[in-house]
Protein backbone atom coordinates (compact mmCIF):
# COMPACT_ATOMS: atom_id res chain seq x y z
CA UNK A 1 0.00 0.00 0.00
CA UNK A 2 2.78 2.37 0.85
CA UNK A 3 4.46 2.02 -3.19
CA UNK A 4 0.94 2.42 -4.49
CA UNK A 5 0.54 5.69 -2.16
CA UNK A 6 4.13 6.54 -3.31
CA UNK A 7 2.90 6.29 -6.99
CA UNK A 8 -0.27 8.30 -6.23
CA UNK A 9 1.67 10.91 -4.51
CA UNK A 10 4.16 11.33 -7.75
CA UNK A 11 1.02 11.54 -10.05
CA UNK A 12 -0.22 14.49 -7.97
CA UNK A 13 2.87 16.43 -7.54
CA UNK A 14 3.59 15.83 -11.66
CA UNK A 15 0.23 17.39 -12.62
CA UNK A 16 0.81 19.88 -10.14
CA UNK A 17 3.90 21.19 -11.35
CA UNK A 18 2.49 20.64 -15.12
CA UNK A 19 -0.41 23.12 -14.26
CA UNK A 20 1.55 25.52 -12.69
CA UNK A 21 4.05 25.64 -15.27
CA UNK A 22 0.93 26.28 -17.50
CA UNK A 23 -0.41 28.51 -15.59
CA UNK A 24 2.33 30.70 -15.42
CA UNK A 25 3.12 30.42 -19.36
CA UNK A 26 -0.73 31.46 -19.95
CA UNK A 27 -1.84 33.52 -16.96
CA UNK A 28 -4.21 31.32 -16.78
CA UNK A 29 -5.53 30.48 -12.81
CA UNK A 30 -4.24 27.15 -12.01
CA UNK A 31 -7.63 25.04 -11.56
CA UNK A 32 -7.93 26.17 -15.20
CA UNK A 33 -4.39 24.86 -16.28
CA UNK A 34 -5.21 21.84 -13.71
CA UNK A 35 -8.15 21.12 -16.19
CA UNK A 36 -6.20 21.75 -19.33
CA UNK A 37 -3.34 19.27 -18.06
CA UNK A 38 -6.14 16.76 -17.49
CA UNK A 39 -7.58 16.67 -20.99
CA UNK A 40 -4.30 15.89 -22.33
CA UNK A 41 -3.58 11.74 -23.42
CA UNK A 42 -0.89 11.92 -20.54
CA UNK A 43 -2.98 14.04 -17.80
CA UNK A 44 -5.71 11.75 -18.17
CA UNK A 45 -3.55 8.88 -17.15
CA UNK A 46 -1.96 10.63 -14.45
CA UNK A 47 -5.27 11.74 -13.50
CA UNK A 48 -6.62 8.50 -13.35
CA UNK A 49 -3.93 7.44 -11.00
CA UNK A 50 -4.18 10.20 -8.65
CA UNK A 51 -8.15 9.75 -7.72
CA UNK A 52 -9.92 6.86 -9.80
CA UNK A 53 -12.23 4.68 -7.96
CA UNK A 54 -9.69 1.89 -8.12
CA UNK A 55 -6.50 4.06 -8.00
CA UNK A 56 -5.11 2.02 -5.48
CA UNK A 57 -4.92 -0.56 -8.27
CA UNK A 58 -3.95 1.01 -11.04
CA UNK A 59 -0.96 2.46 -9.28
CA UNK A 60 0.17 -1.02 -8.68
CA UNK A 61 -0.34 -2.12 -12.09
CA UNK A 62 1.14 0.95 -13.74
CA UNK A 63 4.01 0.34 -11.35
CA UNK A 64 4.23 -3.39 -12.28
CA UNK A 65 3.79 -3.03 -16.27
CA UNK A 66 6.68 0.07 -15.64
CA UNK A 67 10.17 -2.11 -16.37
CA UNK A 68 7.94 -4.05 -19.20
CA UNK A 69 7.67 -0.73 -21.03
CA UNK A 70 10.85 0.56 -20.25
CA UNK A 71 12.28 -3.02 -21.43
CA UNK A 72 9.75 -2.57 -24.54
CA UNK A 73 10.72 1.06 -25.21
CA UNK A 74 14.34 -0.09 -25.61
CA UNK A 75 13.65 -2.82 -27.67
CA UNK A 76 11.93 -0.39 -30.22
CA UNK A 77 14.92 2.31 -29.62
CA UNK A 78 17.39 -0.97 -30.78
CA UNK A 79 14.95 -1.53 -33.76
CA UNK A 80 15.49 2.02 -34.44
CA UNK A 81 18.63 1.96 -34.46
CA UNK A 82 19.26 -0.66 -36.51
CA UNK A 83 16.58 0.47 -39.16
CA UNK A 84 18.67 3.72 -39.22
CA UNK A 85 22.00 1.66 -39.99
CA UNK A 86 20.62 -0.36 -42.45
CA UNK A 87 19.68 2.55 -44.32
CA UNK A 88 22.86 4.28 -43.83
CA UNK A 89 24.58 1.10 -45.10
CA UNK A 90 22.50 1.14 -48.36
CA UNK A 91 22.73 4.87 -48.17
CA UNK A 92 26.83 4.39 -49.09
CA UNK A 93 26.29 1.35 -51.48
CA UNK A 94 23.87 3.33 -53.72
CA UNK A 95 26.59 6.23 -53.70
CA UNK A 96 29.35 3.96 -53.94
CA UNK A 97 27.36 2.22 -57.27
CA UNK A 98 26.76 5.42 -58.48
CA UNK A 99 29.73 6.91 -58.11
CA UNK A 100 31.70 3.80 -59.87
CA UNK A 101 28.93 3.96 -62.43
CA UNK A 102 29.63 7.77 -63.53
CA UNK A 103 33.16 7.31 -63.26
CA UNK A 104 32.99 3.88 -66.19
CA UNK A 105 30.74 6.43 -68.09
CA UNK A 106 32.92 9.27 -67.95
CA UNK A 107 36.04 6.75 -69.62
CA UNK A 108 33.78 5.07 -71.60
CA UNK A 109 32.71 8.95 -73.16
CA UNK A 110 36.68 9.43 -73.60
CA UNK A 111 37.03 6.46 -75.67
CA UNK A 112 34.27 7.08 -77.98
CA UNK A 113 35.60 10.80 -78.39
CA UNK A 114 38.87 9.19 -79.46
CA UNK A 115 37.25 7.31 -82.32
CA UNK A 116 36.25 4.11 -80.44
CA UNK A 117 33.68 2.90 -82.60
CA UNK A 118 35.58 3.38 -85.93
CA UNK A 119 38.20 1.17 -84.26
CA UNK A 120 35.79 -1.47 -83.46
CA UNK A 121 34.02 -1.26 -86.85
CA UNK A 122 37.31 -2.16 -88.43
CA UNK A 123 37.46 -2.94 -92.14
CA UNK A 124 33.96 -2.73 -93.94
CA UNK A 125 32.32 -6.52 -94.13
CA UNK A 126 31.48 -7.54 -97.71
CA UNK A 127 28.64 -5.49 -98.66
CA UNK A 128 28.72 -2.84 -96.33
CA UNK A 129 29.45 0.99 -97.21
CA UNK A 130 32.31 1.81 -96.25
CA UNK A 131 31.28 5.51 -96.19
CA UNK A 132 28.33 4.64 -94.36
CA UNK A 133 30.77 2.74 -91.49
CA UNK A 134 32.79 6.18 -91.71
CA UNK A 135 29.51 8.31 -90.59
CA UNK A 136 28.87 6.41 -88.47
CA UNK A 137 31.65 6.49 -86.34
CA UNK A 138 32.01 9.88 -87.03
CA UNK A 139 28.51 10.29 -85.55
CA UNK A 140 29.38 8.36 -82.82
CA UNK A 141 32.11 10.73 -82.13
CA UNK A 142 30.17 13.72 -82.47
CA UNK A 143 27.89 12.65 -80.00
CA UNK A 144 30.53 11.65 -77.47
CA UNK A 145 32.25 15.29 -78.06
CA UNK A 146 28.68 16.85 -76.80
CA UNK A 147 28.62 14.77 -73.71
CA UNK A 148 25.74 12.65 -75.20
CA UNK A 149 24.85 8.80 -74.02
CA UNK A 150 22.62 6.50 -75.37
CA UNK A 151 19.65 4.93 -73.04
CA UNK A 152 17.07 2.58 -74.30
CA UNK A 153 13.46 2.63 -72.58
CA UNK A 154 10.09 0.76 -73.84
CA UNK A 155 12.12 -0.22 -77.06
CA UNK A 156 13.49 2.79 -77.63
CA UNK A 157 16.71 4.84 -78.04
CA UNK A 158 17.23 8.41 -76.91
CA UNK A 159 20.05 10.61 -75.39
CA UNK A 160 20.92 12.84 -72.45
CA UNK A 161 24.34 14.35 -71.62
CA UNK A 162 26.40 12.66 -69.24
CA UNK A 163 26.23 15.21 -66.59
CA UNK A 164 22.45 15.34 -67.09
CA UNK A 165 22.42 11.54 -65.88
CA UNK A 166 20.37 10.45 -62.62
CA UNK A 167 20.63 7.07 -60.47
CA UNK A 168 17.11 6.32 -62.62
CA UNK A 169 18.75 6.37 -65.49
CA UNK A 170 20.93 3.82 -65.02
CA UNK A 171 18.92 0.64 -65.69
CA UNK A 172 18.18 2.05 -69.49
CA UNK A 173 21.44 3.32 -69.87
CA UNK A 174 22.62 -0.52 -69.20
CA UNK A 175 20.05 -1.47 -72.16
CA UNK A 176 21.71 1.18 -74.67
CA UNK A 177 25.26 -0.65 -73.79
CA UNK A 178 23.79 -4.10 -74.07
CA UNK A 179 22.35 -3.13 -77.52
CA UNK A 180 25.15 -1.49 -78.88
CA UNK A 181 27.32 -5.20 -77.62
CA UNK A 182 25.14 -7.58 -78.89
CA UNK A 183 25.05 -4.93 -82.05
CA UNK A 184 28.91 -5.30 -82.66
CA UNK A 185 29.36 -8.74 -81.90
CA UNK A 186 26.50 -9.78 -84.09
CA UNK A 187 27.94 -7.55 -86.74
CA UNK A 188 31.76 -8.97 -86.15
CA UNK A 189 30.27 -11.70 -86.54
CA UNK A 190 28.76 -12.01 -89.60
CA UNK A 191 25.23 -12.42 -88.65
CA UNK A 192 23.96 -9.21 -89.83
CA UNK A 193 22.53 -9.81 -93.77
CA UNK A 194 23.47 -6.91 -96.22
CA UNK A 195 22.95 -3.34 -95.27
CA UNK A 196 21.82 -3.79 -92.19
CA UNK A 197 25.10 -2.91 -90.63
CA UNK A 198 24.55 1.16 -91.90
CA UNK A 199 21.27 1.21 -91.22
CA UNK A 200 21.94 1.58 -87.36
CA UNK A 201 21.97 4.60 -85.62
CA UNK A 202 25.02 5.62 -83.64
CA UNK A 203 24.57 4.08 -80.18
Amino acid sequence: MHENQRVVGMAVDVLARQAGARAERTGELFEDALKAVLETEAGRKLGELRDGPHSDERAQRWQEDLPRARAEERSRARQEERSRTRQEELSRARHAAWKSFMQAERQELQLRKDGQLAGLLGQPLPGESPAALLRLASEDRRQAEEGLVALMSGGKVFYKRVEELSEEDMPARVAANRLRETWLKERLDGWLGRGEGSGQGSL
